[in-house]
């Protein structure tokens, strides 16, 4: 007698299926006794709302196409486990949402404003500046201008989008390297890279390949800080972008599904990570969740 394997889901644009931890994942999955489908959202493909769960334990997303995120969304409304969350994956991607949670849990910010104009920024105090301006959904270093002083808000684009705003932020000096925090569950690793981002003078940021991504230590504040940031957002597969300046680290932005540079078996750990959230749910759904929840919670 056949019997159907459990599948597990990765929903991905087609940018991001060569990505090493991606690749890992996906062999670990197989390796785990699962099938895995794979799913490429994008402007040319065609889906049709679920009104029954795919047949997969879980689905995991990376991406910004929001074909892929409305289909985890239905999906994850269905019963299937989603990694991350849609609610998780949308606060992240709304900077504006994100920024106000982390500050709530008193993590150190640049001082932030947003606009759906952008001649509204000339109305920041000349002190603050320079800011940096980006697109409050924007994905990466994707759509960076710096404005060294409040005539330069002339300069930006208007948004074509009228569900579009503009995010600035204080300016922050330092030494032309990138922090990555990055987090899978409760596991978190630090790597410093070259920044790819650099700003000749006012006006958009130019991009440049980078190379030579390396772990570094992590200390105690550090790792509160990526812990405190992945649980503030309710994400599972996360990374944190930390400028490094004279005064201490601040938190620029956090991301759903970073790409794990230089972490080692990025790909195996997310797939024992997946697996090991089905088996609570497991767990979970056998004993009763309000009375497994309960036992946990008990003082012993």
């Amino acid at each position: 007698m056949i019997v159907d394997r459990a599948a597990i889901a990765i929903i991905a644009e087609r940018r991001h299926l060569e990505n090493p931890s991606i690749r890992e994942a996906h062999g670990a999955f197989e390796d785990a006794g699962y099938s895995v489908e794979v799913v490429v959202p994008g402007g040319e493909r065609l889906f049709e709302i679920p009104d029954e769960p795919p047949p997969w334990e879980a689905a995991l997303s990376r991406g910004r196409d929001l074909t892929g995120l409305a289909f985890l969304a239905a999906t994850a409304a269905l019963g299937v486990l989603a990694i991350n969350t849609p609610h998780s994956i949308e606060l992240v991607r709304n900077k504006v949402a994100m920024q106000a949670v982390l500050l709530q849990h008193g993590l150190p910010m640049p001082r932030t404003w947003f606009a759906a104009r952008p001649e509204v920024f000339r109305r920041v105090a000349h002190e603050q500046f320079p800011l940096v301006v980006k697109p409050y959904d924007g994905d990466g270093a994707r759509g960076l201008w710096l404005l060294s002083r409040p005539e330069d808000a002339d300069r930006l684009p208007q948004l074509g989008d009228d569900r579009s705003i503009y995010l600035a932020q204080t300016h922050l000096e330092t030494d032309g390297f990138d922090l990555k925090l990055y987090g899978i569950g409760s596991r978190i690793w630090a790597v410093r890279k070259p920044s790819p981002v650099r700003f000749p003078g006012p006006g958009p940021a130019e991009m440049r390949a980078t190379d030579g991504a390396q772990m570094v230590t992590l200390d105690p504040q550090l790792r509160d800080i990526a812990l405190t940031c992945g649980r503030a957002c309710g994400l599972d597969l996360w990374g944190v972008d930390v400028a490094m300046t004279p005064s201490g680290p601040v938190v620029i932005e956090v991301n759903d599904f970073p790409t794990y540079s230089a972490v080692p078996q990025a790909g195996a750990l997310i797939a024992e990570h997946v697996l090991g959230r089905l088996n609570i749910e497991a767990v979970l759904g056998s004993a009763g969740r309000d009375k497994a929840l309960s036992v946990i919670r008990t003082p012993q």
